[in-house]
């Protein structure tokens, strides 16, 4: 069986700006409305309803496919909660190539903005279009132009505070957002890094798998009590470029992460480490590694973690380093290893 890859999207966030109130009515009927439909979808997939039997349902509640589909595949993010209540009112429509990239929601370039076409769907199937404008930074601007030419699918997302976010492929937003960095060499080199909620640790090894540099980031202060929790993200994204930078100018091509599994994090008897985990969350911190890489047109990889933190304790030592810096090691070892089997 042939595996489906997964695309990789990164979002852009604008403001709406609705003049027409009543352009503005229908269009928060319509979020509430999806929001309801959510809340279904979530309640017939929790009975293990065939797709068909739900897409029905779905369609009949919301008057649109499309819509239903969306709300279906938004649905599936929280279907292992035994119950889903959502507050915020929302609009969300799946890309779709075929549709000029988005089937409901459309960006259309004008000057330095972006009119944003929303269908509104009505019972009796005569659907009609509201318009209004929608503001994104400067440096965008080129990335969403090439995206309305409908060439290739883009999510969209509406919030209920007129936010408006734009769900762009990956590797488009490398190629028009990525970063230039000088290199030292011509030689392709491994980066593992071990991320921790205090600390970032990076290593850099050849293709023999010899240590040539290391690198710690230090920020303690963000696992304290009363830490802001947007300043200690500040932090971490900023250590974490760092080091990305630094091992893109010593010529390093592959950047290895641990991969995530899906348990969940057991607390500890160790009241300051629960802390701690509870003010750090890494798979947000991967997902911000990956965008980082792909901008500078590095490769980002992922290998298995499996009793890294056992083995890095016993070579430590030998190596001279602390535990994370060894684990950082280890994940970049292992990928080398990996590719050359």
């Amino acid at each position: 069986m042939v595996r489906k890859v997964r695309k990789e999207y990164v979002t852009v966030n604008g403001r709406l700006l609705i003049a027409d109130n009543i352009a503005k009515s229908k269009l928060l009927y319509t979020m509430r409305l999806f929001r309801d439909t959510i809340k279904m979808a979530h309640y017939l997939m929790r009975k293990e309803l065939a797709w068909e039997d739900i897409e029905k349902r779905l369609t009949s509640l919301i008057s649109n496919a499309h819509y239903g589909h969306s709300a279906y595949q938004r649905a599936k993010l929280w279907k292992d909660r035994p119950y889903l209540k959502l507050r915020k009112k929302f609009l969300f429509s799946v890309g779709k190539s075929a549709e000029k990239g988005n089937r409901n929601i459309r960006l259309i370039p004008s000057d330095n903005y972006f009119i944003v076409k929303i269908k509104i769907p009505h019972a009796d199937g005569r659907h009609e279009w509201i318009e209004c404008k929608a503001i994104f930074g400067k440096r965008y601007i080129p990335l969403l132009k090439e995206l309305s030419k409908g060439n290739v699918s883009y999510g969209v997302e509406i919030g209920e505070d007129y936010k408006i976010h734009v769900h762009v492929p990956l590797k488009l937003y490398a190629r028009y957002l990525g970063k230039n960095i000088s290199r030292r060499g011509k030689s392709l080199h491994i980066a593992g890094f071990d991320l921790n909620a205090d600390r970032i640790n990076m290593v850099i090894i050849n293709s023999s798998g010899e240590l040539l540099d290391f690198k710690v980031k230090h920020f303690p202060e963000v696992t304290q009590h009363g830490f802001p929790k947007e300043r200690a993200k500040d932090i971490r994204l900023k250590a974490l470029s760092e080091l990305i930078d630094y091992a893109c100018y010593h010529n390093v091509e592959y950047f290895v992460f641990e991969k995530l599994g899906r348990r969940r994090r057991k607390k500890t008897s160790n009241r300051n480490i629960n802390r701690k985990l509870s003010k750090f969350s890494k798979k947000q911190l991967l997902t911000h590694a990956k965008v980082m890489v792909a901008k500078r047109g590095k490769k980002f990889c992922e290998e298995n973690p499996a009793f890294s933190s056992q083995d890095a304790e016993l070579i430590a030592k030998k190596l001279r380093l602390d535990t994370h810096t060894t684990s950082a090691y280890i994940l970049a070892y292992r990928y080398l290893k990996s590719i050359n089997t």
